[in-house]
């Protein structure tokens, strides 16, 4: 019986350190349609300099960016808007890039300019803008630095600077000679969960009447090609390209796709799995409650995608998604560590009246610990109302992108119906596989309780209360530090 019970420990405890690694990957999202990437490429040539300065937007800034592409509001960005966009940005762009030689500033000038939409995900554009801007350099040999201020528009997303020499030889330069993105093309794999932020470069320069680089400078040089891909995506950018299907059988085969997305999205690390079994192992909990949880994480989920989608297009130039998402995954983690925490409070006491109980102690007041009225937790162990409302809080309410990107791309192609029904299907799944996480919960309960000793059985609720505290630790912790 005591190896029994020591086993029984062990697994509990590897349960508790499983939480500890998965869950901060609960806000994990990579947020690759989010982004405006930038990047600034210093060329030096006798007498002069250039900064070819790129920027990629990705889906949601694209969209927000529309309305002021489209000056007459037809709906269509036309080459002529593009064109004037591209020359206001220049325009835009051209105050925050600081060029020094010898630490004068050299004065720059917009050379050239262009704008292009590209095909994104869901049916969604990207943004693409090439700018030239250039300046005179009298001195043959001297020190160069670059700053590109744009960048710290609070916006997320990649930020790279190169710089070469045509006819001048650089020394001791701080940035690479070549783009280790091609330019804002494809990213480096391995990345994107951290994603280049260079803004700036310094070197040294001569003329040498060649074309000299310092082959090995900073990142993206060597002999190895890490692999890449066209722009971070989302974990379940798939689901948003059903969008695009139209008649009655591809119809349903969106809905089933996204259903099935929902589901695999749940299955991820974090996404209220931990929250969900936490909750689950409670005294009192049963198949019904597994139910009424799962459903409610999942309706949390689609306001919460609803309310985000409608806030993106009713505040195009002011509102920032991406600056929401750490606040909402701190919020997330708060309320799942309030409820964890609670439920220790709770749960130890019942924990301490039935060990003292089942030690043969005397009850000095003759009453059960389950009667007392409790806010989140009923008498019998089951979570009331506002137990189940504060974890439907804590596992919904950080919406998934892509099921954002569908609502937007759905809004655009005037299909908001069929958008709110992919939203509904994507949670439809996320709530099925959260309900299977419960009911998986309860059977391994009801089978330690039958296998275990009491003392085991008595202390698995409480060991799972202390692991949806250290879930939400680990939530709102990733998720401030992204503040």
């Amino acid at each position: 019986m005591r190896r029994r019970t020591a086993r029984m420990l062990v697994v509990a405890v590897g349960a508790v350190l499983v939480v500890l690694f998965l869950a901060p990957a609960a806000i994990a999202h990579p947020l690759g349609n989010f982004t405006v990437n930038r990047g600034s490429a210093i060329r030096l040539m006798p007498g002069g300099a250039e900064v070819d300065y790129t920027i990629d937007m990705a889906e949601i800034p694209t969209y927000q960016e529309l309305s002021t592409i489209d000056a007459d509001g037809d709906g269509i960005a036309s080459a002529g808007e593009l064109d004037a966009w591209a020359q206001h940005e220049a325009r835009t762009i051209l105050p925050g890039l600081e060029l020094r030689v010898d630490g004068t500033a050299v004065p720059l000038s917009p050379t050239s300019s262009t704008a292009a939409l590209l095909p994104g995900q869901a049916g969604l554009q990207t943004l693409r803008f090439e700018g030239a801007f250039s300046g005179r350099v009298a001195a043959g040999s001297g020190s160069i630095a670059y700053r590109d201020g744009n960048a710290d528009d609070g916006r997320i997303g990649w930020r790279e600077v190169t710089a070469s020499g045509d006819g001048v030889a650089l020394q001791g330069s701080n940035v690479p000679a070549t783009s280790p993105s091609d330019d804002l093309r494809a990213y480096p794999q391995d990345m994107l969960s951290s994603p280049l932020d260079v803004t700036s470069m310094t070197a040294t320069f001569a003329a040498s009447g060649a074309v000299v680089e310092e082959a090995d400078a900073g990142l993206g040089t060597g002999h190895d090609v890490a692999p890449t891909v066209a722009r971070p995506a989302t974990e379940a950018a798939g689901f948003a390209g059903v969008l695009g299907r139209r008649g009655l059988p591809l119809v349903l085969l969106g809905l089933v796709l996204a259903f099935a997305f929902g589901a695999w999205h749940a299955l991820l690390p974090g996404h209220g799995k931990t929250l969900m079994a936490g909750a689950m192992v409670g005294a009192g909990a049963r198949p019904r409650q597994a139910f009424a949880v799962a459903t409610a994480v999942a309706s949390m989920h689609s306001a919460s995608v609803i309310a985000l989608g409608l806030a993106v297009v009713a505040l195009q130039q002011t509102f920032r998604p991406e600056v929401l998402y750490p606040w909402l995954g701190t919020l997330s983690g708060v309320a799942a560590v309030a409820l964890g925490a609670y439920l220790v409070w709770t749960r130890s006491g019942v924990w301490r009246h039935r060990r003292h109980h089942a030690d043969g102690h005397d009850h000095a007041r003759g009453h059960d610990h389950d009667d007392h009225d409790v806010v989140l937790q009923q008498g019998d162990g089951r979570l009331s109302r506002k137990g189940i409302l504060t974890l439907a809080f804590a596992g919904g309410i950080l919406p998934a992108p892509s099921a954002l990107l569908a609502m937007l791309a759905a809004i655009q192609a005037h299909r908001v119906v069929y958008g709110l029904a992919l939203v509904a299907a994507f949670s439809a799944g996320l709530a099925c596989a959260l309900l299977g996480v419960g009911m998986g919960a309860l059977r391994a309960r009801d089978a330690i309780a039958r296998r275990a000793s009491d003392r085991v059985a008595l202390a698995l609720p409480l060991i799972s209360a202390v692991a949806i505290v250290i879930a939400g630790l680990a939530i709102a912790s990733r998720a401030a530090s992204a503040l």
